[in-house]
């Protein structure tokens, strides 16, 4: 049995990613209906920003049971580290305690390092860690290794959402990770079908972590005029955010958020790159906003259901 379906108890090692805004209780269902495992992510099913912790917690809480109501399979909840052990998230404790009262099982934990601290107290109430270095190298995977986390996500730069600052590729990391650690590995970055995954496998790895792809589904809550401009884009034409490690399809938010950004002016980028990410991912004002997704989004040529999805890469890959 391929570990990542053994360990998290699903029958494919397909993974859908914490993507803010855009993973709904309904869309995580549709994907671990269709046999793959769906994670919930920041402000999931939501389409205004929460006013204050308390409205944050209850609606993930909302959410989990949401989730649990669609479908009667596994899926994960977005699990944020502190900068550091002497840190804590505002509303780390929170998640924490949602997390364990709704008794999740499966967590996909991201950060900047690992904190020990967390991983252990994640791993006392049984919860199964799938840890993301958001700058993923050889040595910070080892050390997740070291404390405990029971599978790895290895992001290339060809990520959609933040990536990497060493701009390392997926298939450059990936087989120096899958040479040197125990732990299943699973592979992110670029992928949009079976091809990739099964490059991925070839390389070592046990699963694969989609998030461009699963926004141009049926199921997905993005914008039809997001999920548009997906299908339209060419890889070349993706912009890059210079020193803020996202990059976005030229919508007419995005151009202005890479022109302030070029000229200098950061901070009048950030309501078109941060704030505006729900404005035109979500709500379709492509005007105000950025869609971040991988330059893979080239290739990406139809609408499919979730399903579809999983099935072209299982058609592909063995396991």
């Amino acid at each position: 049995m391929n570990k990542i379906t053994e360990l998290l108890n699903i029958e494919y090692p397909i993974i859908s990613a914490a993507m803010n805004w855009v993973t709904s209780a309904e869309f995580v269902a549709a994907v671990c209906n269709a046999g793959g495992m769906g994670v919930l992510g920041p402000n999931a099913g939501q389409k205004l920003h929460p006013t204050n912790l308390k409205e944050y917690a209850d609606n993930l809480r909302n959410e989990i049971r949401k989730v649990k109501q669609l479908t009667n399979k596994n899926f994960a909840v977005n699990y944020i580290f502190p900068l550091d052990d002497s840190g804590t998230l505002p509303f780390g404790s929170l998640l924490f305690d949602i997390i364990v009262e709704e008794e999740v099982k499966y967590v996909v934990a991201i950060g900047n390092q690992m904190v020990a601290s967390e991983m252990i107290k994640l791993k006392e109430q049984g919860i199964t860690v799938i840890y993301r270095p958001l700058n993923p190298t050889v040595h910070n995977i080892l050390e997740a290794e070291k404390h405990g986390a029971d599978a790895v996500i290895v992001t290339g730069s060809e990520a959609g959402g933040h990536f990497s600052q060493y701009n390392l590729s997926l298939f450059t990391l990936l087989p120096q990770i899958t040479a040197v650690v125990n732990l299943p590995v699973i592979a992110a970055g670029g992928i949009i079908d079976g091809r990739g995954a099964k490059a991925a496998f070839a390389m070592g790895a046990q699963g694969v972590y989609m998030g461009t792809r699963f926004i141009a589904t049926v199921e997905n809550p993005a914008s039809p005029a997001a999920k548009q401009a997906i299908i339209d884009v060419k890889s070349e034409e993706i912009l890059e955010l210079d020193g803020v490690y996202e990059r976005t399809i030229p919508t007419p938010g995005g151009k202005k958020a890479y022109q302030l950004i070029n000229e200098g002016k950061s901070l009048d980028a950030v309501p078109y790159h941060k704030n505006g990410y729900k404005e035109t991912l979500l709500l379709g004002n492509l005007d105000q906003g950025t869609i971040s997704v991988s330059p893979s989004a080239g290739g990406i040529q139809e609408i499919l259901t979730c399903q579809e999805v999983i099935d072209e890469i299982i058609n592909h890959i063995s396991y």
